[in-house]
Parts: structure tokens; C-alpha cells; sequence
């Protein structure tokens, strides 16, 4: 069976380009489990990244799309991001 496994240092150069080229890699802006910040109301909100998917994020356990996150003003990894966003008027 196969399983999920992170990348490693043992991975050749050539596995790598081929899991790119099928589309099995991908970057995540967040890590799982580790704090983020959502702004709403024009206040940095902190949440929880529990899953990440490719159309959009688990926060706390609520889905959002990129977009919709886009339209609320963003999620950052800290918050000053999200301060720094809000008084530049994000």
C-alpha cells in the first residue's frame, strides 16, 4: 500500500523532477497545526491550520477558498503581517 511521506534529503534529483512533473508536489504557505492570522473587521485574528488543500485552507475548522480569504484581507503567518497588511490598507 501506498503511503504519504515527506520528502527527504534521499530523494535523487530525478524522483524529484518526476513528483513535479505529475503534479505530486506542491508548497504550502502554512504548516499543519501551527498558528496563522486571518483578518477580520480589520482585526488580526488567530487561528489554527489544520489542513491545507490546494483550492484553499482549514482554519480552525473552517474551510476557507484563497479567494475568500484574499476578500477578507488575508491570512498571514504572524501578526504583525496582519497589522502591517491592515494599515497599508490591505
Amino acid at each position: 500500500m501506498l503511503r504519504t511521506t515527506p520528502l527527504s534529503k534521499n530523494v535523487s534529483l530525478d524522483q524529484l523532477n518526476h513528483l513535479i512533473d505529475t503534479g505530486h508536489v506542491f508548497v504550502t504557505p502554512f504548516g499543519l497545526n501551527r498558528t496563522a492570522y486571518i483578518v477580520v473587521n480589520h482585526k488580526p485574528f488567530m487561528v489554527i491550520a489544520t489542513d491545507v488543500s490546494i483550492k484553499g485552507v482549514q482554519l480552525s475548522g473552517a474551510w476557507y477558498s484563497w479567494e475568500d480569504l484574499e476578500a477578507m484581507g488575508g491570512v498571514y503567518e504572524s501578526e504583525f503581517e496582519a497589522l502591517r497588511a491592515i494599515s497599508n490598507g490591505a
